[in-house]
C-alpha cells in the first residue's frame, strides 16, 4: 500500500505541488481513512488551477466571466477552462484570407460548468451571462465565451467509461472554481485504436446522413420549397458539426444552436471558422436565416428565405462539407498512426 501511494506521488512528481506532497504523508500519518480520502481527491488536485501565464487582458476576461458564473448559478459546483486557452496554444487574434474572403479568428473561452440539478435552465442562465460579458466589454476587442452544462454524474459517468471529451477536460483544463463539494471520478486511458475505432464509427454514421440531407436541400430548392430547404440545410450544418465534434472529441453536445456548434468546432481549424464570413451585411443576415430556420422554418408562418440567399448558403455549406470529410480523415489517420 506504501509503495503504491509513494509511486503515485512520483509519476507525478512533475504536476504535484510541495503541498501537495507534504499532504500526502500527513495523511499516511493520520491513517488508512485519510489515505484513502486523499486518493480520492487526487484528480482534482492535479488539475492546474492559475490562469496568471495567460495574458493580462485575458485574465480580466475570465474573472469576470466567473464573476458572473458564481452569482448567476447557485448550484454550480464547478467551472474548467479547456481548449486552447487550457492548452496555451491560443490564437489572441488573426486576420487573412479564406476562400477569397476576408477573415478574422480569435480563440474562444471553452468553458465546462458542472452542476446539480437540471441544465435547461441554468443554459438560459448562461446565454443571459454572455449577453452581460460582451456588455462589459463592448469598447474593446475580446474573446466570445463557449460553455458546456453539464451535471456532475453525467461528468463522471463519462470519465468512467473513459470518454475522451471529458478525460482531455480533466488532463488539460485549469479549474477556475470548486466548491469542493463533488469529486471527478478517476478515467481509464483508451488506447488510440479504441479512440480510432469509435471515431470511425462515428464518422461512418453522420457523415453519410449529412450528405444525404444536402441532397435533399438541393431538392427542394429547385420545387420552390424554400423554407423546408432552409430547414434541410440548418440539419446537416448540424450532423456535419457534430460529425468533427464526434471524430475529435468523442462528444455531442445537446445542442440544436448552429451559432453554438460553429464555436466548439472552430478551434480544430481556422478553416471552420471561415466558412460563415460574417464581412457584411448581407453575411450576417444569411447566417442568422440559417440559425432561425431549425424553429423557425418549421413553426413560424412569416419566416421567409429567398432563392438567392438559399443559394449563397449552400455554395457556404458545400464548403463547409469538403472541409468536415477532410478534417474527419486527416484526425482518423492520425489515430491510426498513434495506434501502431
Amino acid at each position: 500500500m506504501f509503495l503504491l501511494l509513494f509511486g503515485f506521488c512520483f509519476k507525478y512528481k512533475n504536476q504535484i505541488k510541495k503541498y501537495f506532497i507534504i499532504s500526502f504523508f500527513v495523511s499516511l500519518l493520520l491513517g488508512y481513512g485519510k489515505v484513502c480520502t486523499f486518493v480520492k481527491l487526487q484528480i482534482r488536485m492535479i488539475m492546474k488551477k492559475s490562469i496568471k501565464r495567460l495574458p493580462k487582458r485575458t485574465q480580466e476576461e475570465l474573472t469576470v466571466l466567473l464573476d458572473l458564473v458564481r452569482k448567476s448559478i447557485g448550484n454550480c459546483q464547478m467551472v474548467i477552462l479547456f481548449g486552447s486557452y487550457a492548452r496555451g496554444n491560443y490564437v489572441l487574434w488573426d486576420s487573412n484570407i479564406e476562400f477569397g474572403v476576408h477573415t478574422s479568428y480569435q480563440s474562444d473561452y471553452d468553458i465546462l460548468v458542472v452542476i446539480t440539478g437540471p441544465t435547461k435552465q441554468v443554459e438560459e442562465k448562461l446565454y443571459r451571462i454572455t449577453n452581460k460579458y460582451h456588455d462589459l466589454f463592448a469598447d474593446r476587442r475580446h474573446a466570445f465565451p463557449q460553455f458546456i452544462v453539464e451535471h456532475i454524474n453525467t461528468v463522471n459517468r463519462n470519465l468512467e467509461v473513459s470518454q475522451y471529451f471529458f478525460t482531455d477536460i480533466v488532463k488539460e483544463g485549469i479549474m477556475l472554481y470548486d466548491s469542493g463539494k463533488c469529486n471527478l471520478a478517476k478515467p481509464r486511458k483508451l488506447s488510440f485504436k479504441e479512440i480510432r475505432d469509435i471515431a470511425q464509427k462515428e464518422f461512418d454514421g453522420l457523415y453519410p446522413y449529412a450528405c444525404n440531407f444536402f441532397d435533399l436541400v438541393k431538392i427542394c430548392l429547385s420545387k420552390g420549397q424554400n423554407k423546408e430547404a432552409a430547414f434541410l440545410l440548418h440539419q446537416v450544418c448540424e450532423k456535419l458539426y457534430n460529425c468533427i465534434l464526434m471524430v475529435f472529441t468523442n462528444y455531442r453536445p445537446k445542442n440544436h444552436r448552429i451559432q453554438d456548434l460553429r464555436g466548439m468546432v472552430k478551434r480544430f481549424s481556422m478553416e471552420l471558422a471561415a466558412v460563415f464570413p460574417q464581412n457584411t451585411d448581407a453575411e450576417k443576415v444569411c447566417f442568422d436565416l440559417l440559425c432561425r430556420s431549425y424553429i423557425e422554418a418549421r413553426y413560424n408562418n412569416d419566416f421567409s428565405i429567398s432563392k438567392e440567399q438559399l443559394e449563397y448558403l449552400i455554395s457556404r455549406v458545400d464548403i463547409l462539407k469538403d472541409i468536415t470529410e477532410r478534417l474527419c480523415k486527416e484526425k482518423i489517420a492520425e489515430y491510426d498512426m498513434m495506434a501502431e
